[in-house]
């Protein structure tokens, strides 16, 4: 239970969460529908690795690669250099930026001081996938969803595999109720659209009956505060922390967004942007410093689970 980390923490990468005052606890399902927490473990171990393999091997082969923002150009970052990625690169790019919404929403909630009505940690789950739907083409909006649903799967296989089982006590919805969260809100944005994607990935249809009006409050809930900051126009209220040239694809993909969120919209106050080493693999929100962090560990842990690797 020892490690310390900030408030808003987002994971550690044996499977625990960091929550609070700097607790480590397991994760908690709000709908055991879609939990393997209540299967025997040696159960919830061998469905986990079915669902992971099934992702790795089957869902791999659709297209990973980004466009950038909607407004943004084909395969180039902004400044107008082309990225040559592995599939397994822009996995990571597309599910650090998927994380960074997620991020993002912690920050919103403190600095527009937002009411939550239910647990802080789905209501930033909902933002990622709103962000997602609402900045990014039809083609890059897919591959993000496709590389944070694989991603979850990942999680939920190695935290399944190493054992640990959900606290009923936690913060945090579990691996798999995320991985349903991110396709059931993309697929209820565009049904018809989507659908390709939804059946692929498994979405069952008792759930996805519901999406639709699932998207729709989610998007009409959120779509109200980012319009007020897109109604105040482009500022610099996003302030990059970072020094000097972008170090990686990572570090230029978020430096990337902030410029890109800079262009359209001015928080009510500053938050500061990082990605920096963290000895662990995470990302958080710090609300005493008002700023996201985006740690380097977290970009590794990704790639070592991306499909194929």
């Amino acid at each position: 239970m020892g490690n310390t980390c900030p408030r808003f923490c987002w994971i550690w990468i044996t499977g625990r969460w960091c929550r609070g005052e700097g607790l480590c606890d397991h994760k908690i399902p709000l709908d055991r529908r879609f939990s393997f927490g209540m299967m025997p473990g040696m159960l919830r171990v061998f469905w986990s690795l079915i669902l992971f393999l099934w992702l790795a091997f089957g869902a791999a082969a659709q297209t990973l690669g980004v466009k950038g923002p909607a407004e943004g150009t084909d395969g180039e970052s902004l400044a107008g250099e082309e990225l040559e990625l592995t599939d397994a690169e822009w996995h990571v790019r597309d599910v650090m930026l998927a994380i960074f919404y997620h991020e993002l929403g912690h920050a919103l909630i403190d600095v527009m001081q937002l009411p939550v009505l239910g647990l802080e940690e789905d209501a930033a789950d909902v933002l990622s996938v709103v962000m997602i739907d609402r900045l990014w083409d039809a083609e890059s909006s897919e591959a993000k969803v496709a590389a944070a649903a694989q991603f979850w799967a990942a999680s939920a296989a190695e935290s399944a595999e190493a054992g640990y089982e959900p606290a009923f006590w936690g913060v945090h919805s579990p691996d798999e109720r995320r991985y349903f969260t991110y396709l059931c809100l993309y697929y209820g944005g565009a049904p018809e659209e989507r659908e390709a994607l939804a059946v692929e990935f498994g979405l069952p249809e008792d759930r996805a009956v519901t999406c639709p009006e699932e998207f729709d409050m989610a998007a009409s809930s959120w779509g109200v505060f980012l319009d007020e900051l897109e109604a105040a126009g482009p500022g610099e209220t996003l302030v990059w922390l970072g020094e000097g040239e972008p170090a990686d694809y990572v570090e230029a993909a978020i430096l990337e967004e902030v410029e890109y969120l800079n262009s359209i919209w001015t928080l009510p106050e500053d938050v500061g942007v990082r990605v920096g080493p963290c000895d662990e693999a995470n990302a958080f929100y710090d609300p005493e410093e008002k700023a996201i962090t985006m740690c380097r560990e977290m970009a590794e842990y990704i790639l070592s689970s991306a499909p194929g690797e």
